[in-house]
């Protein structure tokens, strides 16, 4: 699931697992609309990202 959380400085979003863990999380937007369209953005296009090896 997607949260989105205040932050000190504004708002970010985190990506937890089935488990609870989180996996991911995202910079800190100045307002709450926009760490929403951040997580909303991240849902949609995470499905045809790919992975790179940068090892």
């Amino acid at each position: 699931m997607f949260e989105v959380l205040k932050a000190s400085t504004g708002y970010f979003w985190r990506l937890k697992g089935g488990n609870g863990e989180t996996l991911c999380h995202s910079e800190v937007y100045t307002t709450k609309q926009s760490a929403e369209r951040g997580a909303e953005t991240a849902k949609r296009i995470a499905p045809s990202a790919s992975v790179v090896d940068r090892t």
